[in-house]
């Protein structure tokens, strides 16, 4: 348990693994905008029992064949932790039950799972390249860099996310419903 405590504790210390995660976080939150709009109509189709071939992610239809390729290529990048989240899932359904949240608040709890995995997910990535970079002599000369300019990096990415959401999710809520293809039974 020592050495997962340790493990953690040097994933946050790396700049270089904090500014995977924010790359991360801003790419996914772009992906979620640049997906349909909110569907709560989904969530309350789903929760009467009904079938669809697509699912709510973050309360937008979600069908993998749809989405648009850099949602398609966000979901492969994350599989791992979307493997990791599926036992925090299974612990949290029955809570989400308890206090009778549909499939359209629950889609916004299981993205927020997929987000909270994912960033572990980067931070042990970005720490395996900054220790892989730190034991090359070339690598300095990148570590350097990132080091001096990470608070400039975090905050260009955070910012332009902040601005570029918004306006995506704006002409996503313009296009409407992307998916005529997906059934519904």
């Amino acid at each position: 348990m020592r050495a997962i405590a340790r493990f953690a504790h040097r994933c946050v210390r790396s700049r270089v693994a904090w500014v995977l995660v924010c790359l991360h976080a801003s790419w996914f939150l772009l992906a979620i905008a640049n997906m349909s709009p909110p569907a709560p109509w989904l969530g309350e189709f789903l929760d009467r029992g009904g079938w669809s071939s697509a699912t709510l992610f973050a309360g937008r239809p979600f069908h993998f064949h749809y989405e648009s390729m850099v949602r398609k290529l966000l979901v492969l990048v994350d599989f791992p932790s979307m493997l990791a989240a599926l036992p925090i899932g299974s612990l949290i359904s029955p809570l989400m039950s308890a206090v009778h949240a549909g499939s359209f608040i629950g889609s916004y709890v299981g993205a927020l799972i997929e987000l909270v995995t994912a960033s572990c997910q980067w931070l042990a990535v970005g720490f395996a390249v900054d220790r892989r970079l730190e034991s090359r002599p070339w690598g300095t000369s990148v570590l350097r860099p990132v080091n001096k300019y990470f608070f400039a990096v975090v905050t260009i990415v955070l910012v332009l996310t902040v601005v570029a959401v918004p306006l995506i999710n704006k002409r996503s809520q313009e296009r409407g419903f992307q998916h005529g293809a997906i059934s519904f039974h």
